[in-house]
């Protein structure tokens, strides 16, 4: 992700192993996520949305002194002159029957001591300037709208510089499986959710 710190992470050409080469853990995990949206058709963000500089998978791995902006992975309002634009045009991310953009961050480590280590996911609302952080845990899933400001927060000091948070994103798109669907994440099963927590100015507006 985006920032201004000598970030550990993957070189390009690892990048592109994980995007296209076969692994095991990588094609369970998805499998994992469709069945966790079964009102939807899950797939990898496409090139014919932003291009081929942006990959559908990435991955971060921070250490204490790295710097990083906040930024979004992508809004379907803001996508440039694309196949995919004139299929599905322009639209507000969670708009009714129509493709939803979202992001999956899986931590990674086997062992983080967050209370000690630090470098959370924080999440801003720029009208308010209220953040939220979401700590990493071992084997933590966190399910964001890509259109969601957010950033990643180096570890502390604590963590020393030889200990990197790592995690692997991936970026994917929700496609409806009839017109004028609704696109709510739990797809009628709120029971197995946890109850959403509204942050800053979403608390003036409806829960999608």
């Amino acid at each position: 992700d985006g920032g201004g710190g000598s970030c550990w992470g993957l070189a390009d050409d690892a990048i592109m192993d994980i995007c296209y080469n076969e692994h095991p853990a990588i094609s369970e995990f998805e499998s994992k996520l469709t069945n966790l949206f079964p009102n939807f058709v899950v797939s990898r963000l496409p090139e014919a949305v932003l291009g081929g500089c942006i990959s559908p998978l990435t991955a971060n791995a921070p250490t204490h002194g790295d710097t990083f902006d906040y930024h979004i992975d992508a809004d379907p309002l803001q996508v440039p002159p694309s196949p995919w634009a004139d299929i599905y045009g322009r639209y507000p991310n969670r708009s009714k029957g129509k493709p939803r953009f979202v992001s999956c961050l899986l931590y990674l480590n086997d062992e983080w001591d967050a209370e000690e280590w630090g470098g959370p996911t924080r999440f801003l609302d720029p009208p308010t300037q209220e953040v939220y952080d979401v700590m990493p845990k071992p084997g933590r899933c966190v399910i964001m709208d890509q259109d969601v400001s957010h950033t990643v927060v180096a570890p502390n000091e604590e963590a020393g510089r030889s200990r990197p948070r790592y995690s692997l994103v991936w970026k994917l798109i929700l496609h409806p499986t009839e017109e004028g669907q609704d696109m709510d994440l739990a797809c009628g099963r709120k029971g197995l959710w946890p109850d959403p927590l509204v942050v800053g100015s979403a608390n003036e507006m409806p829960l999608f």
